[in-house]
């Protein structure tokens, strides 16, 4: 199974990555801690690039996390559906500094960028739900959460 850490620290050209990660991606091994925004770029599906980018601009000023489902080239030439859960780190004036992404193989059938998008809201709500003085809101949205949970375990 593929899984790996991806760190980019806001304003640079570099990404880190750990080494199996980026071994599997068929980077050298020597070079794991500064692969090229670009040719990290090129590994991930055309077709998946649009969705991943928009995500994470529009995550830019959140600190909650967010997933994305994308496919990405590995060095063998087979191409893996990966879910990756991704934050802003945050400086202590509030402004974005580090991008860390927690990036896993799907190993259960393939969910939808929809239904992804869907759960971000519901953890936006999540979130929301806490600063209410009444916790019934917050129940209302652990229920949901749990339901879903329940229905998109791998199995």
């Amino acid at each position: 199974m593929l899984t790996g850490e991806l760190v980019w620290e806001f304003g640079q050209n570099t990404l880190s990555l750990s080494p199996d990660f980026a071994e599997r991606l068929g980077f050298p091994r020597a070079s794991a801690d500064t692969i090229g925004i670009t040719c990290f770029r090129d590994r991930i599906v055309r077709e998946d690039l649009d969705l991943v980018y928009e995500r994470m601009s529009r995550s830019f000023l959140r600190a909650e996390p967010m997933v994305n489902v994308y496919g990405i080239h590995l060095a063998d030439g087979t191409i893996r559906r990966v879910r990756s859960l991704s934050q802003w780190k945050m400086s202590d004036a509030g402004k974005p500094t580090l991008f860390t992404a927690s990036i896993a193989e799907v190993q259960s059938r393939i969910h939808t960028a929809i239904e992804d998008e869907f759960i971000e809201r519901v953890i936006d709500l999540r979130f929301l739900a806490e600063r209410a003085e009444d916790d019934r809101y917050r129940q209302i949205v652990d229920r949901m959460l749990r339901e879903i949970w329940m229905q998109r375990r791998p199995t």
